[in-house]
This record gives C-alpha cells, structure tokens and sequence, in this order.
C-alpha cells in the first residue's frame, strides 16, 4: 500500500480521491474536515463539560479559518473582530485594545507558544456569555464560543456555495496551504 492511500484531507476525503476542480466535492470535503477534525470532537468535549479541550479545539477551528480570510499574523484579530461582536469591545484594562487583541494574545498565542492560557485567562461554563470579565481576567465560555463558530462555519459554506468569486477565492486559498499535500499527491500519482 502506498502512503498516498492513507493521506486523508478529512475523516471522509482522501487527498488521492478529491477533485479541486470540482465545485461541490471540494465545499463538502472542507465541510468534512473542519467538521469532523474539530468540530465534532469539539461537540463531544463540550457534552463532558471539558472546557479546557473544547476551547483549544475552538480556538484552533477559528484559526484555520481565519487563515482563509486574512493571511496575515494577526488574523485571528481580524476575524474575531469581524465574526464575533463580543470581541469587537474595548477591554476595560487595556483601553488601547479590544477583546479580540486580548483573546488572541492571552488564549491563542499562550496556548501555542506556552502550553498554557496566560494572564489568569481562563475557559469556563460558570457564565452565559461568550466573554465574561472578571475583575481583571477575561473568561471565554467553550460551549457558547462553539455555538457560535458552527453557526459562522454554515453561513461561510452557504456563501461559497452561491458565490462563484467567494468560491475562486476560497479554492485558492485551499490550494496554498495544502500545496504540499497536492504537489505530492500528483507526484505520486505520474
């Protein structure tokens, strides 16, 4: 068996048997995989109350998208601010910055780069908004954050299906970042 066989875009799609030509296999196969590779191992944490793992599986789903919107290091501030309108607000320690800016630097850089949520920062299901802020500690709620990014993930996919230019835009970006997974299969395939 050769290892092209086993090289999967998602749980559902191999890399060898996905056409990127092909309009509505490539949304489902990107549905699949953002699906099936965070989403529902998301649903299934956050069904167990684990608020730590539901909440990096968010963080990292709302980065692989934001990848497809802003390619730029501060992405996630950009789609943050553009997604999700709690984050648009002003942190009230840090009057120079909004939410987003704080989630993103104390949530998705401390858990990348650290191992770890910085600054006190914490997930937890002790709230019913998306962002809580407690005396000086910003609390994300994993369960109302995933809600929301299935909510946004759905309505992406319904533009792309009826947008010929969002789809061009969006099957290029695809092709960028999984250039190497492509080039390869094609090698493997002359």
């Amino acid at each position: 068996m050769k290892i092209k066989e086993l090289l999967y875009f998602s749980p559902k799609d191999k890399y060898s048997e996905l056409n990127w030509d092909k309009r509505d296999e490539l949304i489902r196969a990107f549905e699949n995989r953002v699906k099936g590779f965070y989403l529902q191992p998301a649903e299934q944490l956050n069904k167990n109350k684990m608020g730590f793992a539901t909440g990096v599986l968010c963080m990292t789903t709302m980065d692989f998208l934001a990848k497809l919107f802003f390619n730029n290091s501060k992405r996630m501030v950009k789609w943050l601010k553009k997604n999700i309108k709690e984050f648009c607000k002003i942190d009230p320690n840090f009057t120079n910055r909004t939410l987003a800016d704080r989630f993103n630097d104390e949530f998705r850089n401390g858990l990348i780069h650290e191992g770890r949520i910085k600054d006190v920062g914490q997930f937890s299901y002790d709230f019913p908004e998306i962002i809580n802020m407690e005396e000086e500690v910003m609390i994300v709620n994993p369960g109302k954050l995933l809600c929301k990014i299935e909510f946004l993930l759905d309505n992406y996919i319904k533009q792309v299906k009826e947008s010929e230019s969002l789809f061009l835009k969006f099957r290029e970006s695809l092709r960028k970042d999984f250039k190497r997974e492509i080039d390869y299969i094609k090698k493997e395939k002359l």
